[in-house]
């Protein structure tokens, strides 16, 4: 892991060439997007390539984000299928993340994450579209006019980011440090109401801390909002189970708790042929690939468990 002020080592010309191909698949989807009347929004990708980087060094990225109003959805969900997009079972967004999905194009290999909201964002997801509509600027990608984040909203974004990813992730902490170096004090004063707005204080003051200059401008920006259970584990990047586990421990109710354990020793005939080569074999296949699940989950739970109780009591303590 590089300390936080280094910036990642990559190869610049593949990632000024894998910029560019994403770049024009953004604006291609944007352009499609604004002939239905649907408005979206850019999400990181060259707004945060060109804030944060160098021309000499540019960003590696991977994907398109782009988020729009949570009532057109739908709409824009059916534009990217008209354009080549697909959702596919082992790539559908995790339960304890339904702020985006994430859609496919075979041809070209291009995801594209389309957002109804944002990870730390504990306001509905209209008032995220309400608020962050109104923080945009104009940008110029891959040939087409296109809205991103204004600068405090992406001041937001790269800390509620580097708690998604974790204290593991080299490129967003180091975004994250750049992001406090380069930021004006005002556009930080600025993000700290924006994120208010949005419910999103403690994910917030969470991000920042992950950094040592980040708990030093946390400090003096008054941040005193306590991280949820949450925060703390996309910090602590804790097994994908102990997601279920903390959904458990916050659903009211035994019937509800055991159609969420139904769900998870029991999935539908599609999942289990995505994650399990056997269930493609047939009938047959299909049924055997439930008592290999039901072996995982006895191995699996134990340690969901324990990343999930370290979470609670770490959340507790900072409280």
């Amino acid at each position: 892991m590089t300390a936080s002020g280094e910036r990642p080592s990559w190869d610049p010309v593949e990632a000024a060439g894998i910029g560019l191909v994403i770049q024009a698949a953004a604006a291609e989807a944007f352009s499609a997007l604004r002939d239905e009347g649907i408005r979206s929004i850019l999400l990181k990708g060259p707004s945060f390539e060109r804030w944060l980087y160098a021309p000499d060094e540019p960003r590696m990225y991977g994907d398109i984000d782009l988020l729009v109003d949570p009532r057109e959805f739908d709409a824009a969900s059916r534009v990217l299928a008209a354009l080549g997009y697909h959702q596919r079972s082992e790539e559908r967004a995790p339960t304890h993340v339904d702020h985006a999905k994430l859609w496919l194009r075979d041809g070209d290999g291009m995801h594209l994450d389309l957002h109804r909201s944002l990870v730390g964002a504990e306001v509905p997801a209209a008032d995220v579209w309400a608020v962050l509509a109104d923080q945009t600027e104009a940008m110029s990608v891959g040939g087409a006019e296109m809205e991103a984040l204004s600068e405090p909203a992406r001041v937001v974004q790269v800390a509620l980011h580097a708690v998604v990813h974790g204290h593991s992730t080299d490129k967003t902490l180091f975004e994250l440090s750049r992001a406090i170096e380069r930021a004006p004090r005002e556009a930080w004063e600025e993000a700290a109401t924006l994120a208010a707005r949005l419910g999103a204080e403690s994910a917030f003051a969470t991000g920042l801390r992950m950094v040592p200059e980040g708990e030093q401008l946390a400090t003096r920006l008054g941040l005193s909002a306590a991280p949820s259970v949450e925060n703390v584990m996309f910090a602590e990047e804790v097994p994908y189970s102990s997601w279920t586990i903390n959904r458990l421990a916050k659903t009211p109710g035994i019937l509800p708790k055991l159609r969420i354990v139904g769900q998870r020793v029991f999935p539908s005939p599609a999942f289990m042929r995505a994650w399990y080569p056997i269930a493609r074999r047939g009938r047959l296949g299909l049924a055997l690939s439930y008592p290999r699940r039901l072996a995982w989950m006895a191995t699996a739970t134990g340690p969901a468990v324990a990343a999930w109780w370290r979470a609670r009591r770490g959340a507790r303590r900072s409280a």
